[in-house]
């Protein structure tokens, strides 16, 4: 298994930084929330984008966060690679445009980040860095260190430095909602790279306010599909977001799909993340998709049709 510097882009860039401002009583983080499935981030690395997995648990006081991930070999989230905790400030902007209620929020790792192998190779994969610049001593499996102060020169992870990530949070029915992850795996550096678009949430596990999630709640997403292609030959990629934007408007004539994130990683591949009310529903428009003869009529002009490679993923709610 190979392990890139980026692997610590897709889970560590959380942070923290001023004081928090007062928060409005409908945006309640101050609690702990948890995966509510094994979660999949996009990994840019030497073969193009491949998938990484992980389940979170973050609690939230007034200014403060504290983070806890997994992250693991498998979809299904059995085989733990490492573990990840890091903490420090939140700071609350004000309001995003990316949903009613959402706001952008900078986190900023500033206090603690502990690493923790699990698995012989990724510890090994930590040994590998020069002596001092990954922990203070050696790594073994199952033993925890904070990197904070040595940094972790394989993890792309500086001595005594602060990072920011330019987030986007919205709590919806005892859920809680970041922003979606930049599909060439890389962190929410800067102000610009703050998120469009949401991610599955987190369930409310204790503290704030308390709400009852029904069952067909059609907020909460049940079933995951994700799609990796490559554009044709001479395509524009503008061409290709404009295609899957008609395509995107034509399903939202139907609530079933709940989110879409489509992007394109640095090796030119093209990852598309599709939440859904459930996979009957999923199932269901897309074979009414089929008769959609005048919107589907620029793909094969866009899309290479045998690059397609399709998952499909339960979230078990």
């Amino acid at each position: 298994m190979k392990y890139a510097r980026s692997t610590f882009c897709l889970f560590a860039a959380i942070a923290l930084g001023a004081p928090a401002l007062a928060q409005d009583s409908a945006f309640d983080l101050n609690g702990t929330w948890e995966s509510i499935a094994c979660e999949l981030r996009p990994q840019a690395g030497q073969d193009g984008i491949a998938p990484w997995y992980l389940k979170r648990s973050i609690s939230f006081a007034p200014g403060r966060i504290d983070a806890h991930f997994t992250t693991f070999a498998d979809p299904t989230c059995n085989a733990p690679l490492l573990e990840l905790k890091f903490g420090g400030d939140v700071n609350i902007l004000g309001t995003s445009d990316v949903a009613p209620g959402a706001q952008n929020v900078d986190l900023i790792v500033n206090d603690y980040l502990t690493i923790t192998p699990q698995m012989e190779g990724f510890a090994g994969f930590l040994n590998s860095a020069d002596a001092g610049a990954c922990g203070a001593k050696g790594w073994s499996v199952g033993e925890e260190q904070d990197v904070f102060r040595t940094g972790c020169s394989v993890m792309g992870v500086a001595a005594n430095s602060p990072t920011t990530e330019y987030e986007v949070l919205h709590v919806s029915a005892g859920h809680l909602y970041f922003g979606a992850r930049p599909v060439n795996g890389l962190p929410l550096a800067e102000p610009d790279d703050r998120p469009t678009a949401l991610q599955m949430p987190l369930k409310r596990l204790e503290g704030g306010l308390t709400q009852k999630v029904g069952a067909d709640d059609l907020r909460v997403p049940k079933h995951v599909e994700i799609v990796l292609f490559e554009q044709a030959e001479g395509a524009d990629p503008e061409d290709v977001r404009a295609f899957f934007e008609t395509i995107t408007q034509k399903m939202n004539q139907n609530d079933s799909l709940l989110y879409r994130t489509v992007g394109q990683g640095e090796d030119g591949t093209w990852l598309c993340v599709n939440y859904w009310t459930s996979r009957p529903d999923m199932e269901t428009l897309n074979a009414q998709a089929q008769s959609w003869a005048e919107e589907f009529a620029a793909m094969g002009a866009l899309v290479d049709p045998s690059s397609f490679r399709l998952t499909s993923y339960d979230t078990g709610l």
